[in-house]
This record gives structure tokens, C-alpha cells and sequence, in this order.
């Protein structure tokens, strides 16, 4: 995964080069909190992990991308709950 672009600085190279060392771990921490508790938000899931809001936002649409987790849906609609939408593991 590249997360830099070629106009970067340096350290921004070597930062997304680390990012993909970790990512690999918090996919497995959110997947392990949604087998757990089956429906999560992202507010929710970094309570349970351990990560920030943000680490846990950056890697649900990567985690979407490949099949493992789904928005759930109620009524056609996105389930928001405490202003998140609420997910689960696919």
C-alpha cells in the first residue's frame, strides 16, 4: 500500500511505509472487537481496541474495500448511533 505521494518529503515516504507495517494489526484488532460485540461504531471500536477514532476511521473503508465489514443498514438506510454509523464484521 502507497500512502505517499511522489511530491512527498521523504519522511512522508517513510511514514506510509511504516503505516503499512501496523495496518496489518489494527484491521486484526477491529475485526477481533466486531466478533466480539457484533455491531460496533468507530467511536465504539476505539474504546474497545485501544486506537484512536481516527486509526479506526482510516482502516473501516480499507477493511470495506475488501469484504470483511459492512455499514449496517435499517431500513435502506445507514444505522447511525451517536452520530457513527454503526458496522459490522461481513
Amino acid at each position: 500500500m502507497n500512502n505517499a505521494r511522489a511530491s512527498d518529503p521523504i519522511t512522508s515516504v517513510i511514514a506510509g511505509e511504516r503505516a503499512a507495517l501496523f495496518a496489518g494489526n489494527h484491521y486484526d484488532r477491529i475485526l477481533a472487537a466486531l466478533d466480539d460485540e457484533k455491531t460496533l461504531t468507530a467511536g465504539e471500536m476505539a474504546q474497545a481496541t485501544g486506537m484512536s477514532v481516527e486509526q479506526v476511521c482510516r482502516r473501516l473503508p480499507e477493511l470495506q474495500a475488501r469484504g470483511q465489514v459492512q455499514v449496517v443498514q435499517f431500513e435502506g438506510e445507514d444505522l447511525l448511533r451517536n452520530g457513527y454509523r454503526v458496522w459490522e464484521a461481513v
